[in-house]
């Protein structure tokens, strides 16, 4: 039995608010970008790092096959060569003073990029305004990984304004809807009725491995994310058809001096042959790690099966770190990181 664990900023109760997160962030963006008018851009670039980047990579596997303009996430200082007058490039940062993303924000300017702003405020979103760029202002006090909801869900309105989606309002409803269900199955206490409870018992003591076909593959990354981060436990993404050309002769040997514990994400959105790959997953990893579990997305949309997944794991990654005794909202390595890099030379 996993009894609840320091929380000392409530990090579960703040994973309870997804659905809300996703209907308000959706309506602010609403708001904030009706003015765009349709622009239809050459190119639609995010430019964030951390949880305030995840939005993006996640807007590409719900959009990818339906619009026909290239999605891309930079998670750096400077912007590829193809961003010019013609890209629309939306900066997002949770805290509004990420060092690569005002970096990635200046760097667009001088390419006379349309500019969008996303953040709870800082410099970024002083900057946006200063310049009457349009810019959509989430709610702040949250760390940013238990703010994907809003950062999310913006992202999707703003397709939506530039003229690259329909309106996708009713999904995002519906998907809030399920999600609300999935947060009572997700706080039960009996084990055998709420995966997440138990699937971090099985991980405890384990280094959780992650495996997804390319359609989950930034849900995979969220997971990966959200054990290191929340729960302090190192933990690997695996993900397939790539995997099967390089990763699996690492599995051969067995994985001496390390228990894995191995997660499959499942979705009926999987290539045939990569939900093949992924049935054989159990069979080449048995050798060097336990089986967790497989799991798959509900619903009817690509959206709701994208977040009952992440949803699911980020209960687990908090329900692992009551496991393990640890507080799951403090980051103090990537304080001290953050805090380093300002006081020689970065912007913070």
């Amino acid at each position: 039995m996993i009894k609840r664990g320091p929380d000392s900023s409530d990090m579960l109760g703040k994973i309870r608010t997804m659905p809300d997160q996703l209907r308000q962030g959706f309506g602010l963006s609403r708001d904030a970008f009706g003015g765009l008018g349709g622009v239809r851009p050459s190119t639609f670039v995010l430019a964030g790092m951390g949880a305030s980047a995840i939005g993006g990579d996640l807007l590409r596997l719900y959009l990818g096959r339906r619009v026909c303009v290239p999605i891309s996430v930079v998670r750096d200082y400077d912007l590829p060569g193809f961003v010019d007058e013609k890209a629309m490039v939306v900066v997002s940062s949770y805290s509004g003073n990420t060092d690569e993303a005002l970096s990635a924000f200046r760097d667009a300017l001088a390419r006379k990029a349309l500019v969008v702003c996303i953040a709870s405020g800082g410099r970024l979103l002083d900057e946006a305004r200063g310049r009457s760029l349009p810019c959509a202002a989430i709610p702040a006090g949250l760390s940013p990984r238990a703010a994907l909801g809003y950062s999310f869900s913006a992202l999707v309105g703003l397709a939506w304004m530039a003229g690259l989606c329909p309106d996708p309002g009713r999904e995002i409803l519906d998907c809030s809807t399920e999600l609300e269900a999935l947060c009572v199955a997700y706080e039960g206490p009996d084990p055998e009725k709420n995966p997440a409870l138990r699937l971090a018992g099985d991980l405890c003591g384990r280094v959780p491995i992650v495996c997804s076909s390319t359609a989950l593959e930034a849900v995979g990354v969220r997971w990966k994310n959200q054990f290191c981060e929340n729960a302090k436990q190192l933990a690997f993404v695996s993900v397939l058809p790539e995997a099967n050309h390089n990763e699996v002769m690492g599995w051969e040997a067995g994985v001496e001096g390390m228990d894995a514990g191995i997660v499959v994400l499942r979705t009926v959105d999987d290539h045939p042959a990569s939900a093949r790959s992924l049935a054989l997953v159990r069979k080449i990893t048995g050798q060097g790690g336990r089986f967790c579990g497989e799991f798959w997305g509900t619903g009817l949309s690509l959206l709701c099966r994208l977040f009952s997944l992440i949803l699911l794991g980020d209960y687990a990654s908090v329900y692992l770190a009551f496991a393990r005794g640890v507080d799951p909202t403090p980051i103090g390595t990537i304080d001290r990181i953050k805090t380093w890099l300002k006081e020689n030379g970065g912007e913070g």
